[in-house]
């Protein structure tokens, strides 16, 4: 029979022994007891216990085993503020399993972890401002006041991600000062605070996002378009329509989706336009087939939305099929109001497709077309 037992937590706990407790953060030969040392600890809030729960969760024993960094972090938790700078020195660790869980423990204090976790934006290390940031967007509204104030701070990089963690937090009242970042003199931060605007969807963003429109940077530009559709405002549509033929069109298509019905004329009208101007055929390609995706999410007949893309196909013969069915679909009274409204929208359009037909002159046609 061994002269020594274990550690007896619930004595030491009742004792309040904070030395005796962190000891038997030691005990591994029974995982219950370290266990069961860490919530007393916790439950205690002796802010002695921060460094050494902390030095436990770093330790390959604690690690192994979720249960281990579940108490651990748990402890550090109810520690609140006393944990919170042993926590944040551990944010940079080699193991993804302690980062995680410290990240995770100083979101849930979370006003104490405000001020320091500001502070590593501006971290030498890439992945602790990330994660920094991610940790203050986490913590919700509480950090919001904070970050407005890092919009001002003299380190670009700061004020970035400072943006991002607004826009990733949503609150409104964060409107006001991310609108003013659309002049920052740095690019990436005017980008950043387009998109987070466009994540908050607050209608107050609306005329400075339409004003970013004019941005010197592409980047800033196609940003604030975005963000622009989000709040449902036409003035995105005009800017989003040469995405539709770049090479991720994707984001656009559902851009001009969100600003809905708005977006049809312009979207109709460019079609136009870019076989007027004999623009190339791949560029006129991937707009009807954009317009075509447009029309049939925003529920147009999938029948009537075919046809337009190929209306303004660079096939006569198909121009030609199109107008034909056009014309018998609108003799008809399969359609609402909306896409009679469309197939009269396209009206000198399907003239001038027919008239190619009667001359039988594709070549022709193209050039007057």
């Amino acid at each position: 029979m061994p002269l020594f037992g274990p550690p007896d937590v619930g004595q030491l706990k009742a004792n309040r022994d904070v030395k005796g407790l962190i000891k038997a953060l030691g005990y591994n030969a029974d995982a219950g007891v370290r266990r069961a040392a860490a919530a007393a600890l916790g439950e205690l809030g002796d802010p002695r216990a921060a460094e050494a729960l902390v030095s436990a969760l770093k330790s390959n024993e604690w690690q192994s085993d979720w249960h281990d960094t579940s108490a651990a972090t748990d402890a550090l938790v109810r520690l609140g503020a006393a944990a919170v700078g042993p926590l944040v020195e551990v944010l940079a660790w080699h193991s993804k399993v302690v980062r995680v869980s410290a990240a995770g423990a100083l979101a849930a204090i979370g006003r104490p972890a405000i001020e320091p976790l500001i502070g590593l934006l501006g971290d030498s290390d890439l992945e602790t401002r990330e994660t920094a940031g991610q940790i203050l967007a986490e913590i919700g509204p509480d950090a919001g006041d904070a970050l407005v104030a890092a919009l001002r701070d003299p380190a670009p990089g700061r004020r970035q991600r400072a943006a991002r963690a607004l826009g990733e937090i949503g609150d409104p009242r964060g409107v006001a000062a991310l609108c003013g970042a659309l002049g920052d003199p740095i690019s990436g931060v005017r980008q950043t605070a387009a998109r987070s605007l466009g994540e908050i969807a607050d209608p107050r963003a609306a005329d400075p996002l339409a004003n970013a429109l004019r941005d010197a940077d592409p980047a800033v530009h196609k940003a604030a378009a975005l963000s622009l559709a989000e709040i449902r405002d036409p003035r995105a549509v005009e800017p989003l329509l040469p995405e539709v033929w770049g090479p991720k069109p994707q984001p656009a298509i559902d851009a001009l989706v969100k600003v809905g019905e708005p977006a049809v004329g312009p979207m109709i009208a460019r079609l136009v336009d870019l076989r007027a101007r004999g623009e190339e055929a791949w560029i006129v390609d991937e707009m009807r087939k954009g317009a075509a995706v447009v029309l049939g999410r925003l529920g147009y007949p999938e029948e009537l939305a075919g046809l337009v893309a190929r209306l303004f196909s660079q096939d006569a013969l198909e121009r030609t099929a199109a107008v034909r069915e056009l014309e018998r679909l609108d003799a008809t009274s399969r359609l609402d109001e909306r896409g009679r409204a469309l197939i009269t929208a396209l009206k000198p359009s399907i003239e001038l497709s027919g008239d190619d037909a009667a001359s039988g002159d594709d070549t022709a046609s193209d050039i007057a077309s």
